[in-house]
C-alpha cells in the first residue's frame, strides 16, 4: 500500500491548484479524480470566469482576492501562458441592494479603482445593458476573465513536473481513519496517507458522510448566445455584468433578489454566456443531469428581454453544471471538527477566480502552517450544533 503525505480527492479547482503548491513545496502528494480533469462534470468547465477583487460577498474575501490576482500573474509567468485577461466588471441593482453596497463596501476597503455610475450612465456607455432608471452599477476598473480548462491543464502539468502522483478516472469510494492519518479506497486500490483533502465538487458531501451533511450541490443551466454581428460583446468591449434584481415583495417579508451574470464572448465570432446565480434546484451527482429545457431557457430570456434586449431573442444553446452550496452561502474551508486529519473544501459557486490562493491556503493548513491570510470565516466549525 503507498502511503504519502497528502491525498487530494478532486482535481478539479481548488484539488489542481493544491496539488501544484504541495508538490512545488516537496510535499509528498497523491491526487485522484474519479474522471479525467478538465471535465464537464463538475464545476471548472464554460470557457471563462470573471476574476474581480471588489467582492460584493463581503470584505472577508478580499485578501484572498487580491492575493489571487497577483498569484494568476505569476502562475502566468511560470507556466508562460496567458490566463487572465483585462477588462471591465459591472455590479448592477438597486444602490441600496445588497450587491451593489457590498461592492462598494469592498472595493474603498481594499483601495480598488472603481466608480459608481448611475443607470443612465451605465446604457450610454454600453448601448447593450438596459438597467431601468433606478438602479445603479458598481465598475471595477481593472477586473478579468480566466479560461478554466485551460488553468485546469497548467495546474495539474506543474503539479505532475514537481513530482504530484496524478490519477484519473479512478473514483473514490470511502475513506477511513487510521492510528497514523487516513486511508482512502478507490475503485482500484487502497492509499494511505497523514491528511486528506476532499475536493470532488458535488460530490464532497457524499465522501464526507454525516460531515457533509450542510452541503447541497445545485443543477445550474448555463446559456450561450450568439449576439448581433458587431464586436460590442467581445472581450475588451463588453464588461463582465453581474445583475441583482429585486423580486416581487410580500408585505412583512425582506426584499428576495434574483441574480444572473453576463459574460462577453471571449474571441471574435464567440459567444455571450449567461446564467443564474441563485435560486438554483437541488441535484444528485451521481444523476446525468437532466438537459437544459425550454422552460429554463424561455426564464434567461425574460432577464434578457428586460436588461439586455439586443440578446434575447438571438439564437441561444445551454448545458449545466454543477455548485455546491453551503448553509449560509460562503466557502467551506479546513480540517472537520471531527478529524483533524480530513479536511475539505467546498466554494458554493464563486470559487474559481481564486483558485491559486485555494491552493496556497490548503497547502498552508495541510502542512500544519498558519496562512498568511485568516480562514477562520470559513471554517467548518461553523456549522457545529451547539447545545
Amino acid at each position: 500500500m503507498h502511503h504519502y503525505d497528502v491525498i487530494v480527492v478532486g482535481l478539479g479547482t481548488a484539488g489542481s491548484a493544491t496539488c501544484m503548491t504541495l508538490a512545488q513545496r516537496g510535499v509528498s502528494v497523491l491526487g485522484i479524480d474519479a474522471f479525467h480533469p478538465p471535465h464537464t462534470l463538475g464545476s471548472h468547465h464554460g470557457e471563462s470566469r470573471s476574476v474581480r477583487r471588489a467582492y460584493l460577498e463581503g470584505t472577508a474575501y478580499l485578501p484572498m482576492a487580491l492575493r489571487a490576482w497577483d498569484l494568476w500573474r505569476k502562475l502566468e509567468k511560470d507556466a508562460g501562458q496567458k490566463l487572465l485577461v483585462t477588462t471591465h466588471n459591472l455590479t448592477i441593482g438597486p444602490p441600496g441592494g445588497p450587491a451593489v453596497s457590498g461592492f462598494l463596501s469592498s472595493a474603498r476597503a481594499g483601495d480598488i479603482s472603481h466608480d459608481c455610475l448611475t443607470a443612465a450612465e451605465t446604457r450610454k456607455r454600453w448601448p447593450p445593458l438596459a438597467p431601468p432608471s433606478h438602479f445603479a452599477a458598481g465598475l471595477e476598473k481593472e477586473a478579468g476573465i480566466v479560461f478554466p480548462e485551460t488553468c485546469i491543464r497548467v495546474f495539474l502539468a506543474m503539479a505532475d513536473a514537481a513530482g504530484a502522483r496524478l490519477q484519473v478516472d479512478e473514483p473514490v469510494t470511502g475513506w477511513t481513519a487510521t492510528p497514523g492519518g487516513v486511508e482512502v479506497r478507490t475503485a482500484l486500490g487502497r492509499y494511505t496517507a497523514g491528511r486528506v483533502l476532499i475536493a470532488a465538487g458535488a460530490r464532497t458531501g457524499r465522501l464526507l458522510g454525516d460531515a457533509g451533511a450542510m452541503l447541497t450541490p445545485k443543477r445550474i443551466p448555463v446559456h450561450w448566445i450568439t449576439p448581433p454581428d458587431d464586436r460590442a460583446y467581445q472581450l475588451g468591449q463588453f464588461p463582465v455584468n453581474f445583475w441583482q434584481v429585486p423580486m416581487a415583495e410580500t408585505a412583512g417579508t425582506r426584499t428576495a433578489y434574483r441574480e444572473f451574470y453576463v459574460l462577453p464572448a471571449i474571441k471574435p465570432g464567440g459567444r455571450v454566456k449567461a446564467a443564474f446565480h441563485n435560486r438554483l434546484a437541488d441535484i444528485d451527482p451521481e444523476t446525468p443531469p437532466l438537459p437544459v429545457s425550454p422552460a429554463e431557457q424561455t426564464a434567461m430570456r425574460a432577464m434578457l428581454e428586460l436588461f439586455l434586449p439586443p440578446l434575447y431573442d438571438r439564437p441561444m444553446t445551454s448545458d449545466t453544471c454543477m455548485y455546491t452550496l453551503t448553509p449560509d452561502d460562503h466557502f467551506l474551508l479546513g480540517p472537520l471538527p471531527q478529524n483533524e486529519n480530513v479536511f475539505a473544501v467546498a466554494l458554493a459557486g464563486h470559487g474559481f477566480k481564486f483558485a491559486p490562493v485555494l491552493g496556497e491556503t490548503l497547502a498552508d493548513l495541510l502542512e500544519g502552517l498558519v496562512p498568511a491570510i485568516d480562514m477562520g470565516f470559513f471554517s467548518p466549525r461553523r456549522f457545529v450544533r451547539r447545545e
